[in-house]
């Protein structure tokens, strides 16, 4: 009703042409009504026009615009001269021809598509006589819809273009996991290696999500990481009397982490926590100043560079209570262990971010360091190119026995180590809680026996009441002593466990990645020629020697951690009943 009421609100107040009456105008209305409608229904559904059955080609469209003015001759040569000046040929699609009709101007066309095709362009119609005659015209040619650019061009921002080289006809990995992760995607795992890749022969992994993939492991084992900078860090593994191991720390240093101290910026509105980290190294006696966001930042690093060498964990982080004394000193101790691992450890002991960590003290040096550590091409799969091995060729099966032991006694070791953990915290529950509390009681009861005492006024009740009252100050000096107990003697335990514990949790994926790279040159050896095929081995037998290596050290650092820790634990208890005793043994004296 609306478009009714318009139309006829429109043919009322339409201009009548010289010479012409309503009813002329009214139909010349409705016409140009008609091919509007009918050109917004078919532009989504153009046919290309079969100009071979006519001898003459079809005129190409003139602009909506232009048919306007066909009835003002003003404007119409006006209009046409500037359309002859700006020489545009139309390039649209042409649509397809309208019913003739019995009287009216010629047939015009609009855009190449109109207002909600989306095409921006307008297309400049020919240039025509004056008297309107008909010209040929120049074949123009078609412009497809796909040939028009995407109106979207930043659709794929989130994602990496470091995969669209390794397989074009998938989208890239995107690159957060998140964390701000250099450790889920290397820089250097797509590009194309040199003439031994086979990738050609070789079936890349679907997932491009797995750690195998991500972490540029795969990209190693076909031959395809390619890294464009020197080398700056070798590392070695070596056999000694049949054992294959990292090669051994020449020198050996200490780190301690100290002195926590609340520091602020921006003139106090921001506020955090800074360790003193002093280092033995030759010629490195100086200290530096570490923030908690810096160690994450290296182990972010670390994880990333050596994909096949567990991490140990820092801790973690809390926002509440975080400037506490207990979380303060929590939070040292565990960096403490953090740092002497790191510190024992024959690879990143020597690492190059490792060193700028602990010894820069200049601020632009320091983040001069930490732009190269971020740069750097050498991690996930293309560390492996650091790496020296044995030319001596491994046997599989006596590999793939190595890693399945150390793999169940894993397992078996967490689960121990978790059954630990809960029973030393059930413990120190008890001793900070109902055991100090109960001593406590019991010093009270004496009080009050001694208050008992002391109406009696003789030289004996003297003597027994004053006993009484050491006993009673006695027991609650060893109710303090059970709850300092489980802080000095018990806590030290349950970090040492909770660091274990977290540096085995990335022993699956280790050797899920190593499994994976072992039945990738499995599936491909059949495909290979016999020069690519030696080529794949000898990039898994150096994967192979990196983790068995690791697997050894690991080993040996969990037997000497858990002796330590443990001994450590049973003499201070020693040390903690033998106190206990010694007061009750000097209570006892009081009574003689």
């Amino acid at each position: 009703m609306l478009f009714t009421s318009s139309l006829r609100k429109a043919v009322e107040n339409y201009p009548t042409p010289p010479g012409g009456s309503s009813e002329d105008a009214h139909r010349q209305l409705l016409e140009r009504r008609r091919k509007q409608m009918l050109r917004r229904h078919t532009c989504s559904t153009l046919i290309k026009q079969d100009t071979s059955a006519s001898p003459h080609k079809m005129k190409p469209p003139i602009l909506m615009e232009e048919e306007d003015e066909q009835h003002s001759t003003g404007k119409h040569s006006s209009r046409k001269s500037s359309f002859k000046k700006s020489g545009a040929i139309s390039k649209s699609v042409l649509p397809p021809p309208l019913p003739p009709t019995s009287s009216g101007p010629p047939a015009a066309s609009s855009r190449p598509f109109d207002d909600w095709g989306g095409a921006s362009e307008v297309a400049a119609p020919p240039s025509y006589g004056a008297q309107h005659h008909h010209q040929p015209t120049p074949s123009v040619p078609e412009v497809t819809r796909s040939s028009y650019p995407s109106q979207n061009d930043d659709f794929d921002d989130e994602w990496t273009d470091e995969d669209d080289e390794q397989e074009p006809t998938r989208p890239n990995v995107q690159s957060s996991i998140g964390s701000n992760s250099r450790r889920d995607l290397s820089r250097s795992h797509s590009e194309h290696g040199g003439p031994d890749r086979g990738s050609n022969k070789v079936n890349k992994n679907i997932n491009r999500f797995s750690n195998f993939v991500k972490s540029g492991v795969e990209a190693y084992v076909i031959g395809e990481s390619k890294t464009t900078s020197q080398i700056s860090e070798r590392h070695e593994v070596v056999m000694n009397n049949g054992i294959i191991q990292w090669k051994p720390i020449q020198q050996y240093y200490t780190c301690i982490v100290d002195k926590p101290k609340k520091e602020s910026k921006l003139k106090g509105l921001k506020s955090f926590i800074a360790y003193s980290i002093t280092s033995s190294l030759t010629n490195i006696q100086r200290q530096v100043s570490r923030r908690y966001k810096h160690f994450d930042w290296l182990h972010e690093q670390l994880s990333a560079k050596y994909v096949l060498i567990p991490i140990p964990p820092l801790p973690e982080k809390q926002v509440a209570g975080r400037y506490e004394e207990d979380l303060i000193d929590h939070r040292k101790h565990i960096l403490q262990l953090w740092v002497n691992k790191i510190c024992r450890h024959p690879v990143l002991s020597q690492s190059e971010v490792w060193l700028h960590f602990i010894s820069c003290t200049d601020e632009k040096d320091w983040k001069n360091g930490k732009r190269r550590a971020e740069k750097d091409e050498y991690i996930g799969g293309a560390f492996l190119n650091c790496i020296t091995v044995p030319h001596q060729p491994l046997d599989p099966n006596n590999v793939d026995m190595q890693v399945e032991r150390f793999q169940r006694s894993v397992k078996t070791s967490e689960e121990a180590m978790r059954v630990m953990q809960e029973r030393m915290n059930m413990f120190q529950k008890v001793f900070a809680g109902p055991v100090k509390q109960n001593w406590q009681k019991m010093g009270s009861a004496f009080k009050t026996l001694q208050q008992s005492f002391e109406i009696d006024e003789t030289v004996a009740s003297r003597r027994l009441t004053e006993a009484l009252a050491y006993t009673a100050s006695e027991y609650h000096e060893i109710g303090q002593v059970f709850d300092a107990h489980t802080k000095n003697d018990m806590e030290p335990v349950l970090e040492n466990l909770y660091s274990y514990k977290g540096t085995v949790q990335n022993v699956p994926d280790i050797i899920q990645v190593h499994k994976q790279a072992v039945q990738k040159f499995r599936d491909s050896e059949g495909r290979l020629s016999s020069a690519e095929a030696e080529k794949m081995k000898q990039r898994i037998d150096a994967m192979s020697y990196t983790v068995i290596a690791e697997v050894q050290h690991q080993t040996a650092e969990k037997v000497e951690d858990m002796k330590s820790t443990m001994g450590t634990y049973l003499k201070k208890q020693a040390m903690f009943y033998q106190e206990v005793a010694t007061k009750l043994t000097s209570l006892a004296a009081r009574y003689d």
